[in-house]
């Protein structure tokens, strides 16, 4: 699996868990929803400035937006 695709599936993960929708989770990073989607779809490839201000909103560390989930997790 592609590293977008590792990245954009724990941001939803994470953001589901939290119960927020794409338009808050942006709100609170300040940034646009637009970009979130396209990260979630692994099509935008995030710099790790972007990452930084994602983790801070979903109340995480930027690591753990790049850790390597069983399979089946990614599928979900």
């Amino acid at each position: 699996m592609e590293w977008e695709a590792i990245v954009g599936a724990n941001i939803r993960r994470l953001r589901k868990e939290k119960g927020l929708t794409q338009e808050q989770l942006a709100r609170a990073a300040e940034i646009a929803p637009r970009y979130v989607a396209g990260v979630e779809r692994a099509e935008e490839n995030p710099s790790l400035r972007f990452l930084v201000k994602i983790a801070k909103a979903l109340g995480t560390e930027p690591a753990i937006l790049l850790m390597r989930a069983p399979s089946s997790d990614l599928n979900s």
